[in-house]
């Protein structure tokens, strides 16, 4: 009796680990009103939690928010990760990209994704940055062989054959513990794509000038088309601003906005872009 209660208990056991394997085009979405697995390490005061309004989709969205509460200690770095459904063999599935929805507070993060392995440890080597207060974007982050740099790893290859732990952190360069910072990150839609999707991948070209400004903010696109959009956030994230822009060079009066910083953010069908404004 013994030895059969045993090897059903394995057979579960492996059944589980097998389900939990990465698959092409799987999505965390967070609907169902849990963390989906991701954690962080050790004792953290402030772990993942899952929000359950105001999402990208608006309300009744959910989405994952993790804090970092810089200085030392646990929970003081941005880093959280998975090891459960996000673990397996990007290779066989033929996963080239990460993409998910990200919203970021109190101060700019510089997004970037990070494997642990077959191979060992490594860290996508460019990142994302994304500015505090400037709402929800979408990113793309590339995981090909060519996009990653070692942190403690000897093979990529085997490292995206074998996964045993996907991380999302924040960190100027590439790294496997993240940085210590005061900040809030918010995920969302979570996305092992097959393809690298060149619109959601692309950002606004756009300047604005002058900048340090008085009274005036100008804005020169690139390119101009009829769903081309402007949007002006302080620093705290309320919007201040919406408009509509018909031409490649508009001009805003700004002279009755207070002193501070500004966030910029351009939209149309090529994509996003943000940028900071210092009205004097």
């Amino acid at each position: 009796m013994k030895k059969t209660l045993l090897t059903l208990f394995l057979i579960c056991f492996i059944g589980s680990l097998t389900f939990a394997q990465v698959t092409a085009e799987q999505v965390d979405d967070f609907e169902d009103g849990t963390t989906q697995g991701w954690i962080e390490g050790g004792a953290s005061p402030n772990p993942p939690t899952n929000i359950t309004t105001g999402g990208p989709s608006g309300a009744n969205d959910n989405y994952l928010q993790d804090l970092s509460a810089g200085g030392g200690g646990a929970g003081s770095r941005m880093v959280f990760y998975n090891q459960s459904q996000w673990t397996g063999d990007y290779t066989t599935q033929s996963i080239v990209a990460i993409k998910f929805h990200v919203k970021v507070e109190t101060n700019d993060l510089n997004i970037r994704v990070a494997f642990d392995g077959g191979g060992g440890r490594f860290c996508t080597t460019n990142s994302v940055n994304i500015i505090a207060g400037s709402g929800w974007s979408y990113v793309v982050v590339p995981i090909l062989s060519s996009d990653f740099t070692a942190v403690g790893g000897s093979d990529i290859n085997d490292t995206l054959a074998d996964v045993n732990t996907m991380r999302i952190l924040s960190s100027s360069t590439p790294s496997w513990v993240g940085e210590s910072i005061v900040a809030t990150l918010e995920v969302d839609n979570i996305l092992a794509a097959t393809t690298l999707s060149i619109n959601e991948n692309k950002k606004v070209d756009f300047s604005i000038y002058p900048n340090p400004s008085k009274s005036k903010l100008n804005i020169n696109l690139a390119q101009n088309n009829n769903a081309t959009k402007v949007e002006v956030f302080d620093i705290l994230g309320k919007r201040i601003y919406l408009q509509s822009l018909t031409s490649i060079n508009s001009t805003i009066n700004a002279s009755s906005w207070n002193s501070g910083v500004y966030l910029v953010k351009i939209t149309s069908d090529i994509g996003t872009q943000t940028k900071r404004f210092v009205k004097q």
